[in-house]
């Protein structure tokens, strides 16, 4: 798994061959790229090249078949955004707001919580133009990182300012940015409940559900990935996280209860992502002919035994109890709320039931029919307790967008 996703963008400066090199260094060192060029970038250097470089396609249209929304896409898809080189008509084009190629409309999609870098490479007369100047220090303003120019003998044989930076010193100043971008969440804490409970009934046969942790473990991977520190308390079957991150288990109903009481009380979460598929009920009794038998039993029914009847008994809400389990008090709770075939209206009184019923500050709604063949889960909702929803198409989207509200960002 790469360690962050960056977005390339390349104009057309003749200086744009070195941003093979930058490629060559980023995926070296695991990072995964995408590249956007302009049409004039593709005049200095090859689609053939930069395809080889990054293992990905080159984006250069907005209205390429089958990418008619990579404006957004890739804006959802990158930890951070880089144009390099970028030219002087780019960067007044930005200024203004002008998004009529794909590589400005970018930028008007940007998402203003991840890092935004330009890396300036022209003429000298061109580089101190007060059109430039002005450009710059607008951009600079809104939060964009511009970064610094060489100074010394340019492609037009003059010698002065707007010699693109050495790759190797935009590597460093990406890493920086990446880094400071996380330093906010670096000490932030959260707690990941995944997978499904499992409540015995002879020591063979049990009750659970169809939960595998696949989501739990891959939001569990993507925080560990950037910097926060991840506990994840799994039902013993799920899937189990690659990323480092510390794990405990669970079987029954009452082993989560107080695996997460203990959790919670012990250390000082910031947020709990309560996504374990939890059991309404567990078994309490079993009754063959007139004889009736506390549950779970320390040997295996007989399967001669005739028509048995168990009686089950409800269990409490655990999302309920979550604050007032927590040391910290100021903590987030995220709970998830799974339907099967509910249609929009019906998923939205499940998720105001929760609300009521528990809690949480945020609930995560999805649908069971949104599960592929292989199980993964698409098709997230986030709720505030307003009932304002932000659509998750995917597990790594919902993942960026739980961060951010961890973060305080949103």
């Amino acid at each position: 798994m790469s360690k962050f996703k960056i977005l390339l963008k390349i104009t057309g400066s003749i200086s744009a061959y070195k941003s093979a090199y930058l490629i060559s260094k980023l995926i070296q060192n695991n990072f995964e790229v995408k590249v956007v060029a302009s049409d004039n970038a593709l005049n200095f250097l090859g689609k053939a090249t930069l395809e080889g470089l990054t293992h990905n396609p080159v984006y250069t249209d907005s209205f390429e078949d089958g990418n008619m929304m990579s404006h957004i896409n890739l804006m959802k898809w990158a930890d951070l955004i880089i144009i390099c080189p970028a030219t002087a008509n780019t960067i007044n084009r930005l200024a203004c707001g002008i998004g009529d190629n794909l590589l400005t409309s970018l930028f008007l999609a940007f998402d203003w919580s991840k890092p935004y870098l330009i890396a300036p490479a022209m003429n000298a007369f061109m580089y101190n133009h007060p059109a430039t100047k002005e450009s710059l220090n607008k951009l600079k303003s809104w939060g964009v990182k511009i970064l610094p120019v060489d100074e010394g003998y340019l492609s037009c044989g003059d010698i002065g300012e707007g010699k693109l930076l050495d790759p190797d010193l935009i590597y460093k100043e990406i890493i920086n940015a990446l880094e400071s971008k996380n330093e906010s969440s670096a000490k932030l804490n959260v707690l990941i409940t995944s997978g499904g409970t499992r409540e015995n009934i002879d020591g063979v046969r049990y009750l659970t559900n169809m939960s595998t942790g696949r989501t739990g473990a891959a939001l569990a991977d993507d925080f560990s990935l950037n910097k926060f520190n991840v506990t994840i308390l799994r039902s013993k079957e799920s899937i189990a996280p690659a990323q480092k991150c510390e794990i405990f288990e669970y079987e029954s109903f009452v082993e989560l209860n107080e695996s997460i009481k203990s959790l919670l009380s012990k250390n000082r979460y910031n947020a709990v992502i309560h996504l374990a598929a939890v059991s309404d009920f567990s078994p309490e009794a079993l009754l063959i002919g007139k004889k009736k038998m506390d549950l779970p039993l320390n040997k295996k029914i007989n399967s001669d035994s005739g028509e048995i009847s168990i009686s089950l008994k409800r269990n409490f809400k655990i999302a309920r109890r979550l604050k007032s389990y927590s040391s910290n008090k100021n903590m987030k709770v995220v709970a998830f709320k799974l339907t099967n075939g509910a249609n929009g209206k019906e998923q939205t009184a499940a998720v105001k039931k929760l609300f009521n019923e528990s809690d949480p500050d945020f609930i995560v709604a999805n649908d069971i029919t949104d599960r592929t063949v292989k199980s993964v889960q698409a098709n997230f909702k986030i709720f505030d307790r307003s009932m304002n929803f932000i659509e998750c198409g995917t597990t790594e989207i919902l993942s960026n967008e739980l961060q951010k509200i961890i973060a305080g960002e949103k």
